[in-house]
C-alpha cells in the first residue's frame, strides 16, 4: 500500500493493473542507494549488475554506453508489496504513459522535462541530452506537474 498523501499517479499508459503491463518491470534497488527509492522517482539500471538494479536518473549522466530507457517508479519502497518481494514496480518512460507527480518547480505547459537525481525538472542538464517527456499540466495550488512521456 502507497502512501495516502502521495500525488503520484499514473493516469494513462497502464493497462489493467501494474502488474499486467508489458511496460512494466520489477527492478531490485542497487546496493548502497540511499535513502530508499519511492514512487515517481525516475530511475535507470546500473551497468553491470546482478541482478539488475535500478539508481536514481539523471539525464546528464546518458551516453551512448548507457542509453537505457529511463524508468519511473510506480511502486516505491516505501510499498508493502514492495517491501515484501524486496523490488520496485517500475513503467517504461517514452512509451506514451501519462503521469502526475509533485514538484517544486514552476513550469509552463510545454516545458521539456529531464530528471536530475530521480527528481523529473524542466531544466536542461547539458543541452543536448534527450528529454524524458513533457509537461502537460500544472496545478501551482497543489503542487503537482502532469508529464506526458
Amino acid at each position: 500500500m502507497s502512501y495516502l498523501t502521495s500525488k503520484f499517479d499514473v493516469l494513462r499508459g497502464l493497462e489493467g493493473n501494474e502488474g499486467s503491463s508489458a511496460l512494466t518491470w520489477e527492478f531490485v534497488q542497487g546496493s548502497g542507494v540511499t535513502p530508499d527509492i519511492s514512487e515517481g522517482t525516475i530511475v535507470s539500471v546500473v551497468t553491470s549488475s546482478n541482478p539488475t538494479s535500478v539508481d536514481r536518473h539523471t539525464s546528464a549522466l546518458l551516453t551512448q554506453n548507457n542509453s537505457d530507457h529511463p524508468w519511473l517508479v510506480i511502486r516505491g519502497k516505501e510499498s508493502s508489496e514492495s517491501q515484501f518481494v524486496n523490488k520496485l514496480t517500475c513503467a517504461k518512460l517514452r512509451t506514451g504513459i501519462v503521469f502526475k507527480v509533485a514538484t517544486a518547480l514552476t513550469p509552463t505547459v510545454g516545458d521539456l522535462v529531464w530528471a536530475n537525481a530521480g527528481v523529473p525538472t524542466n531544466v536542461d542538464p547539458t543541452g543536448g541530452v534527450p528529454h524524458l517527456g513533457k509537461v502537460i499540466a500544472f496545478d501551482e495550488d497543489n503542487g503537482f506537474m502532469v508529464v506526458e512521456s
